[in-house]
């Protein structure tokens, strides 16, 4: 299908209106920066991450007859890490999607966050954007650090990117719901999460399909091609967190990856945060350990990350990062980073 016209045409018709319906249309976007110091670059470099960048947005919707259709289109600015000297732009167009909702659910067309990324990068401590280094309880990588060092337990697949279909269910259970997507290359997602009085539960398993991530967009952003960085088969994993009405707040992690070379990876992070009205604090902990296709163990990865997040007003946020990390035998890792983001 016309990525284009995907999202393009269906959002025409909603600006245009149905001659018995009224559209509702918002134009949104935020600029979002990191300045990052760590011990593998010589210089102070700009940090971003797959959805923490600049980006700009335009979405509707229309109710007709029970229904709600709606479209969708947003343009990321600037992904993946660059340095101070990098003049190229990443740009690209994150999601482009046609909805219709009702009360058998959602059903979702196009491209966008995928299933397991929604489920996996959950955590209640309010310092989500604070981590540019990838270390909060995200189902993903951890990706700075001296060569050799980084690991990478579990790498979603980059179906964000791809065409799907998308299906998401009413509310049961109380606070729970359902949600499962087929994309191409024959990849699928199946999750399940529940949140409610202030305790959350997710699980979740991805199937990345005949593509293997072989043509995966962010390899080529990020230029690195190392065999098995985007080379998941499949992955499953489970979240459980807990927000008091104090602030205080704990989330759990635990994954694990089949890799296309027949080695795996898994991880468990733990996050420990609060948060109060304009300010938020965090600690973060996790450790990675794989193993090749021939059972051989290969190093552990352990990483620990304080964050710092303030809100002045709404929309404007400000944070402060500090991570260090260790490898089996290999020089320490040591990274901080300061960064905002303008919200309109």
């Amino acid at each position: 299908m016309n990525k284009y016209a995907l999202a393009v045409v269906p959002m025409a018709l909603l600006f245009t209106g149905a001659a018995h319906a009224e559209a509702k249309v918002t134009a949104y976007g935020r600029v979002l920066y990191n300045m990052i110091s760590d011990d593998t670059s010589d210089n102070i470099y700009f940090g971003r991450h797959e959805f923490a960048e600049s980006n700009i947005g335009l979405k509707g919707s229309v109710d007709y007859d029970g229904l709600t259709i709606g479209a969708q289109l947003e343009i990321g600015l600037n992904e993946g890490v660059s340095n101070l000297l990098q003049n190229g732009s990443n740009g690209r167009n994150r999601i482009q999607e046609i909805t219709v909702a009702g009360t058998f659910g959602k059903v979702r067309l196009g491209t966008g966050e995928s299933t397991t990324y929604i489920i996996s990068d959950v955590d209640q401590s309010g310092t989500w954007l604070s981590d540019p280094l990838g270390m909060s309880s995200r189902f993903g990588s951890t990706r700075r650090g001296p060569s050799g060092e980084s690991q990478t337990p579990l790498v979603q697949s980059q179906s964000i990117f791809n065409e799907r279909i998308l299906y998401e269910s009413p509310k049961v259970f109380g606070g729970g719901q359902f949600s499962g997507q087929l994309g191409e290359d024959n990849s699928y997602e199946v999750a399940f999460k529940y949140l409610q009085d202030g305790w959350r539960f997710n699980v979740w398993h991805a199937d990345f399909g005949d593509g293997d991530n072989d043509s995966d967009p962010q390899a080529n952003i990020d230029g690195n091609p190392t065999p098995g960085f985007f080379g998941a088969e499949n992955g499953s994993g489970v979240l459980l967190g807990y927000k008091h009405d104090s602030g205080v707040n704990l989330t759990a992690v635990y994954g694990t990856a089949d890799l296309l070379d027949g080695g795996s990876r898994d991880y468990l992070n733990w996050k420990l945060g609060y948060s109060m009205d304009k300010h938020a604090v965090s600690i973060s902990m996790g450790t990675f350990d794989s193993e090749d296709a021939m059972g051989v163990d290969g190093a552990e990865h352990q990483r620990t990350t304080l964050a710092y997040h303030f809100i002045p007003l709404g929309g404007v946020r400000f944070w402060l990062q500090a991570t260090t990390g260790d490898t089996d035998d290999q020089e320490s890792f040591n990274a901080f980073a300061a960064g905002g983001m303008v919200k309109f």
